[in-house]
């Protein structure tokens, strides 16, 4: 498959931080399959599954359209979104360690999970939008 030519309008869009957005997406899709399994909810499993594909792929094909420089960010990347969906885990488990002292009920270990990914995730595009803020001042 050939690269896009970098001055094709949809090139400025095929981005390193997209490949790791895509990647942490991916992951919390597939965190959520443990879920749909226990629940027999076969609907949103197939759903769920189906759109992971999807999102796996595209990343796969923003990540082989980039440029050498630009696949060569994509590790740090890589590193920091997991960085962050750990930190987002952390928070999720502490959160559910005191949901009794804030009068929660507690969520069982699949919800905490795949709730503390999905803050982790957040939280990492976050952080690009604020870096690309940053570094356009």
């Amino acid at each position: 498959m050939p690269k896009l030519n970098p001055d094709h309008p949809r090139a400025r869009n095929l981005t390193p931080q997209r490949v790791s957005v895509l990647a942490g997406l991916a992951i919390v899709m597939v965190a959520n399959i443990p879920r749909f399994l226990l629940s027999g909810d076969t609907t949103r499993l197939m759903l769920i599954s189906g759109f992971a594909v999807a999102v796996a792929a595209l990343g796969v094909y923003i990540y082989r359209q980039l440029s050498d420089v630009a696949q060569g960010e994509v590790p740090r990347l890589m590193r920091r979104v997991f960085v962050w969906l750990v930190v987002g885990l952390a928070a999720m488990a502490a959160f559910n360690f005191a949901a009794p002292m804030l009068d929660r009920p507690r969520e069982g270990a699949l919800e905490v999970l795949v709730d503390g990914l999905t803050l982790g995730l957040v939280a990492h595009v976050i952080s690009l939008w604020m870096h690309r803020g940053r570094k356009s001042d």
